[in-house]
């Protein structure tokens, strides 16, 4: 919907920004996820090759060679890619204003981090996903508020003829 500006002086703009913050959450989400799988790629490189020498722990360097593998370290990379492409698609839909994009968006992140906590039993991400859920919660209200506008003002337009 269109938000006319009020006989108001004022600089700042006051309309409701709550789809775009929706849609700068779902391409942050696909940042982060982006940067995970860099930060997977450096691992493999830090540790694929554990030194004969210095301070650190050669058994905890053994351990991480073996979790770093060019297998497991490529199939991360991959789902990282492929997890923050839809996410950029699904925030190119939220800034369509599509309301199957912000719902889909919404489960996409929860279901993420709800195998996050089963399944790998990490708490790891549930900050990020908790702001990023409310910024596509604050969103998807704003949008189906729009849409019932919208069937309201139709609805209007059919009765009175």
């Amino acid at each position: 919907m269109e938000y006319p500006k009020a006989n108001s002086k004022s600089l700042f703009d006051y309309s409701d920004k709550s789809v775009q913050h929706a849609g700068y959450a779902a391409i942050a989400y696909a940042a982060i996820l982006l940067f995970s799988g860099l930060l997977a790629w450096i691992q493999f490189f830090l540790y694929h090759r554990p030194g004969r020498g210095g301070w650190i722990d050669h058994g905890y360097l053994s351990q991480q060679w073996v979790q770093h593998t060019p297998r497991q370290t490529a199939i991360t990379v991959v789902f990282s890619v492929v997890l923050a492409a839809i996410s950029g698609v699904l925030a190119f839909g939220i800034f369509r204003r599509r309301r199957g994009a912000i719902v889909a968006m919404i489960v996409f992140v929860v279901a993420l981090q709800l195998f996050t906590w089963f399944v790998a039993r990490s708490i790891g991400g549930a900050l990020i996903t908790i702001i990023v859920v409310a910024f596509l919660l604050r969103g998807a209200k704003r949008m189906f508020q729009d849409h019932t506008e919208r069937e309201m003002e139709a609805g209007k337009g059919l009765t009175n003829r």
